[in-house]
């Protein structure tokens, strides 16, 4: 079939599936600064400064050294501007496991940005996922600072909350003991631990200023958040972050963000094909198929392998090309492949969503592939748990990032 002979309802759903891509993922072309996941500039009800004032030439002043700074090797910049009252004291942290220049480019960007989003703000606090900065006129060095709390978090659940949560505490321990009894330069700290078929990974890191037990107490606090924090949208979820200003803890479970420390171009094909996979079946992430709890890579998967793909196909979509829906599901499943090498590139994404008469490659297992309702069974039953008591599955399954003050 050739791209004038698809059907309208195909043709439709290549366009939707297209701007999805160019909203979602590409980068915005007028930013100079990507944007921050969070910031703050009103949590400590601090006043303003005025255009042209002391405080405006030493805050500009500092911000400009930290973007310059090329001799700070270990991600951690701490520094301060001008006498009392118009004094300007600043940290910088990068997560502690990217490289020297990803750290002082998202430096950078974070001097620029915090600007652009709290103009005239004697104190702020802005994060990117790699680094965060904050700035104030009251002291800050070696003060465990909890206010503001910001989060983000994943909507899609864990297919057994009890046996991740344990997971999860015993990593934290083992985490937050190494990143505390770091130096002066760094504490922060990554693993993982596992969770019955699934594999949580983690890292958390506090600002090296911090004693060893001021780190610790902030790591513990933060954690002991998650099960009552944010309107319920962190606890049981496969991926979340907490940040306090002094200290963080992110948990996840997409194989290469903890595995090699960051998101990569594939993480954005991975989260794509996921989208393209809910949208042609109509079904979430997770989500029950009579008395089972299934995750819907392994459903689509097997029902790919087995032949049977066209059954998982939304009734909404059954005026179009079946054909094309499988091939949509096919895509899917490339862009959900467990080794980043295996994912398509975006580029090629797009083109196998408008050329029908290119060859795709056979996918191999997804990521997170598993048989859920065995599993959970037995898991349930070892723990002393019916199934009726194992945690519902959340009917919000997008991600989320807002502020939480406390």
């Amino acid at each position: 079939m050739n791209a004038s002979t698809v059907p309208m309802e195909s043709s439709k759903l290549v366009l939707l599936l297209s701007l999805l891509y160019i909203l979602l993922f590409q980068p915005s072309l007028s930013a100079a600064q990507p944007n921050f996941s969070n910031y703050d500039c009103t949590s400590n009800n601090v006043r303003n400064y005025t255009t042209n004032s002391t405080y405006q030439r030493n805050l500009n002043s500092l911000l400009s050294s930290l973007a310059s700074d090329t001799q700070i090797d270990y991600g951690f910049y701490n520094l301060s501007v001008g006498e009392f009252p118009d004094r300007v004291n600043a940290i910088a942290l990068c997560r502690g496991d990217i490289a020297v220049d990803v750290c002082r480019s998202c430096v950078n960007n974070s001097t620029r940005k915090i600007l652009e989003v709290c103009p005239n703000q004697m104190e702020a606090f802005g994060v990117y996922s790699l680094c965060m900065i904050r700035y104030s006129n009251r002291s800050i060095f070696g003060v465990v600072d909890k206010k503001p709390l910001v989060y983000m978090a994943n909507g899609m659940s864990v297919l057994d909350a009890t046996v991740f949560n344990q997971a999860l505490q015993t990593l934290f321990a083992r985490l937050r003991a190494k990143a505390a009894s770091g130096n002066s330069l760094k504490k922060f700290a990554s693993g993982n631990q596992s969770a019955g078929v699934e594999t949580i990974y983690a890292t958390v890191q506090c600002t090296p200023d911090l004693s060893e037990e001021q780190c610790s107490s902030c790591l513990l606090d933060v954690f002991r958040l998650i099960p009552n924090c944010c309107g319920g949208n962190v606890k049981g979820k496969i991926g979340a972050k907490l940040n306090y200003p002094s200290c963080n803890l992110s948990g996840y479970m997409a194989p290469e963000y903890a595995m090699q420390g960051h998101f990569s171009v594939k993480s954005d094909v991975f989260s794509f094909g996921v989208l393209v996979l809910e949208i042609v079946t109509g079904k979430k992430n997770s989500f029950r198929n009579g008395d089972d709890i299934e995750h819907l890579m392994s459903h689509a998967w097997r029902n790919w392998r087995e032949g049977t793909a066209q059954n998982i196909i939304d009734p909404v979509l059954s005026n179009g090309s079946a054909a094309e829906m499988i091939r949509y599901i096919h895509i899917g499943l490339l862009c959900v492949q467990e080794n980043i090498a295996d994912r398509p590139t975006m580029a090629s994404v797009v083109l196998m969503l408008s050329s029908s008469s290119l060859t795709l490659q056979i996918p191999s297992q997804p990521a997170f592939f598993m048989t859920s309702h065995t599993y959970q069974s037995n898991m349930l039953s070892s723990l002393g748990l019916s199934e009726s008591e194992h945690i519902s599955l959340s009917r919000n399954e997008v991600s989320i990032s807002k502020l939480y003050p406390r």
